[in-house]
């Protein structure tokens, strides 16, 4: 009986170790919390291989940047930029290999920036190593960290993730050899962490922005799928409060929001109208629109044309542009329209796309587009008529004793 139960409890033993074994640990650079980091003390995780939480609650590091700034998050090793060194993965289960990345961070686990990455066949069944070239231009640090991240080809969808505090020191000698700059790099992927990107089983994750540094070892790929960003690097802090020498986040981190600024002109309201008469007069009813402080506006010309049945026409100058007015432009146009003959106008405060187009209407009314909206219409002076439709010049007739054409630019 003794006998049974002895072999019970070491058949069962066996079997705890072959489930804490059966995947796979970063083993150098030794990660936080990990049997081989020196100083983990008594603090040692002894299910360092398990996956990140599905939840992404763990994430990342599982969790273990709260020891930052603390004696158990000691550098465990110095990397110098433009150097080559290698991390080493160890354990029982490979699930047929997949794909790892190595990255750093320098804000506390808040982005990480891929330095290396690695297309199928990583890891290796039992202990593997594989080599990476830390970016000349690192910044130079006492707490950064180096994170191996794996995803298995085959079985559950899983992140695996080991991380490790590092010192690092820029301006290799190979500085002057780096092709791109370690702040151009891309973000790490995150998936399999219910963040909205996913892995498929099967095959070797292609990451969508590997880096420069990259080694492809299979073919049998795909992609991540669903929201997977731009790589994925950011996200909890997991209350982190370690230093932060030589931050570099991450482009296209999803820590840091994009602001898209809109490049359109929205039409003018009945309160903010983008486009009023003058408050000054001008003469023949010539219409200037007020823009906002700071736009451009450009001048006009005014050219007046005298004819008469034996001479030939004559042109006078006649200034280099009429002034504006700089008060904020009223509410309502303050120039009634008379008749109802507005067959061709457009509507104010519509779009228009040709700047500085006039539209003389049936010969009796005038609008321009100006700030990239069709203003009021206006009525002709007295006495006085346009050239009816679009052109680039308003063209204003007024009969006396000749004919008499202003053209205005």
């Amino acid at each position: 009986m003794k006998f049974t139960f002895q072999l019970s409890a070491a058949l069962a033993f066996a079997g705890l170790h072959t489930l804490v074994s059966a995947h796979m640990e970063m083993t150098f650079p030794p990660p936080l919390r990990s049997k081989a980091n020196p100083f983990a003390a008594g603090d040692v995780d002894f299910d360092m291989t398990s996956p990140l939480s599905a939840s992404g609650s763990n994430f990342p590091c599982k969790g273990y940047l709260n020891l930052l700034g603390t004696d158990a998050a000691q550098p465990v090793a110095t990397f110098a930029g433009g150097q080559t060194y290698n991390m080493t993965i160890a354990g029982g289960a490979a699930h047929e290999g997949g794909s790892c990345q190595a990255s750093l961070s320098f804000d506390s686990g808040k982005t990480f920036t891929v330095i290396k990455s690695i297309v199928g066949g990583c890891p290796l069944s039992g202990t593997s190593s594989f080599d990476f070239t830390v970016p000349a231009d690192v910044p130079t640090a006492t707490d950064a960290v180096f994170a191996w991240t794996w995803f298995n080809k085959v079985g559950n969808r899983e992140m695996y993730m080991n991380c490790a505090v590092v010192s690092t020191q820029g301006g290799g000698a190979s500085r002057r050899q780096t092709s791109t700059a370690f702040s151009s790099r891309p973000a790490m992927l995150a998936a399999n962490i219910g963040n909205g990107c996913s892995t498929a089983e099967g095959t070797d994750v292609k990451f969508t922005n590997p880096g420069p540094d990259v080694t492809e070892e299979s073919s049998n790929t795909s992609p991540p799928e669903g929201n997977c960003g731009g790589g994925g690097g950011g996200g909890n802090d997991n209350n982190n409060e370690g230093g932060n020498n030589g931050a570099v986040p991450s482009n296209g981190s999803p820590s840091t929001p994009t602001t898209v600024l809109s490049t359109s002109t929205p039409a003018p309201t009945a309160a903010d109208p983008g486009v009023q008469p003058p408050t000054n007069t001008l003469p023949g009813g010539v219409f200037i629109p007020t823009r906002s402080e700071g736009v451009p506006v450009p001048t006009s010309t005014l050219r007046t044309v005298t004819t008469t049945p034996s001479v030939k026409p004559t042109v006078t100058s006649i200034g280099g542009g009429a002034g504006l007015s700089s008060t904020a432009p009223p509410a309502s146009p303050t120039q009634s329209v008379p008749g109802n003959d507005t067959a061709g106008s457009q509507t104010p405060g519509a779009p228009c796309a040709n700047e500085g187009e006039w539209n003389c209407i049936a010969g009796k009314q005038f609008q321009r587009c100006a700030s990239g909206a069709w203003s009021t219409v206006i009525a002709m002076a007295a006495g006085t008529t346009c050239e009816s439709g679009l052109s680039q010049n308003l063209v204003s007739i007024k009969r006396r004793s000749g004919a008499r054409r202003m053209v205005m630019h």
